[in-house]
């Protein structure tokens, strides 16, 4: 077992710092990086201007963005075609009156077309693999419905792109927060019947906050950055393909914070990102269907293999012989080879990123947390230094801070058990090698 140690005195918990600040904020995004986490290691590891930061599984952009506000260019690597999307807007500074002009027009016009009575037909179908009562209807109030087309028409017809781009993700947390989903989480859950009566949103009033705050926020962002500022590379695209990607170019420090791993009963970043994708009508349909089963551990693997981690061989044995216990006619049976799956997976990454990074020169750091299983703690963080010894990286220290503000409940119950519950993730481990 791998005795982890901090060796920083440092504060990391960052409870009194914005995450919201510059265009941080533009949209909600599941189990998102501490930006002052990014920043702190990009501080540390990085002193040339021709340094390049890289973040693996970059999800909303969080350390790209970090990597703009320190001069440092960038590029991130996530499978997900709206997270794509969503960290290309953060990255992409923006005439704030261009942008204040535009919505003028969006909010003018969609008032005219609603007070005209105008009736447009580009709704997503949203009928549910599972039951087919979860269409559109299920999800949104039928005026809310009706204002959302009008808005989408009006940011569809937007020429430039790039300002195209942004008001598509105002538009995609404006769907956010008029649906009858639970605001508070990021799987799809349904308000409670009593909520659904209650919730009677402005379609027009939410987005107008929402632009008004991420054009204050871009505005910021632009300003801080300068004219010749960094630029950040944000590509659609899988892990195990980065050095195919990266080619020639050699980071000298690696951010990021991999998925948890069992998006069933953890972090659901497809689920989150499935409906503001159907309404924006990504052309990547396919891919963002298949979010979750593509991710870490969303494949089964057929044969186990030594992944030369002893602390992991324990914990399997613990899990499966709990597996034992539960009848396999039971959803999430075999527990024990979802835990080998994500590892697996994870170890893959440790060595396709190790042909990417500058020998003796690079820094890699991964901020993860340790999920329970079958009622047993996983040490995700002495795994990972277990893993990624054998691909040459050299564990320097391990930094654990305190998860302030968390968009999960502190209480879950993964196993469906009766009157048991188990405690989610609210402490992270921020695992650093040299290489």
């Amino acid at each position: 077992m791998t005795l982890l140690i901090s060796k920083t005195k440092e504060d990391w918990t960052f409870k009194e710092i914005k995450t919201q600040e510059f265009t941080h904020g533009l949209h909600q995004y599941p189990a998102r990086m501490h930006p002052e986490i990014a920043k702190r290691l990009i501080t540390k590891f990085t002193s040339k201007k021709s340094d390049l930061v890289f973040d693996p599984f970059m999800g909303s952009g969080t350390v790209l963005v970090e990597a703009m506000l320190h001069g440092k260019n960038s590029i991130g690597i996530d499978l997900n075609p709206f997270a794509v999307l969503l960290s290309n807007v953060k990255t992409t500074p923006l005439d704030a009156k261009k942008l204040e002009t535009t919505f003028k027009q969006i909010i003018s016009n969609s008032k005219k077309d609603k007070q005209q009575k105008t009736v447009y037909d580009n709704a997503p179908v949203f009928t549910s693999r599972k039951s087919k009562k979860e269409n559109l209807d299920f999800w949104f109030p039928n005026e809310a419905i009706n204002d959302l087309q009008i808005l989408k028409n009006h940011v569809f017809l937007i020429k430039d792109k790039q300002i195209s781009n942004f008001f598509k993700i105002c538009f995609s947390l404006t769907t956010r927060r008029v649906s009858f989903q639970k605001n508070s989480i990021y799987k799809i859950y349904r308000m409670q019947d009593d909520k659904r009566k209650e919730h009677k949103p402005d379609t027009f009033t939410e987005f107008q906050k929402i632009c008004e705050k991420n054009i204050k926020n871009m505005k910021n962002f632009t300003q801080k950055i300068g004219t010749k500022h960094a630029i950040a590379n944000t590509i659609l695209g899988n892990t195990m393909d980065a050095p195919k990607i990266l080619g020639t170019k050699k980071p000298t420090l690696l951010v990021t914070s991999p998925p948890y791993g069992d998006h069933q009963t953890t972090v659901a970043y497809g689920q989150f990102s499935r409906h503001p994708g159907m309404w924006l009508e990504l052309p990547e349909q396919e891919e963002l269907l298949a979010v979750d089963s593509e991710g870490l551990g969303g494949k089964k693997k057929d044969e186990i293999e030594d992944l030369q981690s002893d602390t992991l061989d324990k914990i399997l044995k613990k899990i499966k012989k709990k597996d034992k216990e539960i009848p396999k006619t039971k959803t999430h049976a075999n527990r024990a080879g979802d835990v080998y799956s994500f590892f697996k997976d994870l170890d893959n990454c440790f060595e396709k990123i190790s042909h990417v990074l500058q020998e003796n020169k690079s820094h890699c750091c991964f901020v993860v947390s340790n999920r329970t299983v079958r009622r047993e703690k996983i040490p995700t963080d002495e795994i990972c230094v277990d893993l990624a010894k054998k691909y040459g990286f050299t564990h320097i220290d391990t930094i654990y801070r305190t998860i302030a503000n968390k968009a999960m409940s502190l209480k879950n119950a993964p196993e469906n058990i009766s009157n048991f519950s188990g405690d989610t993730m609210n402490q992270e481990s921020i695992i650093i090698w040299k290489f």
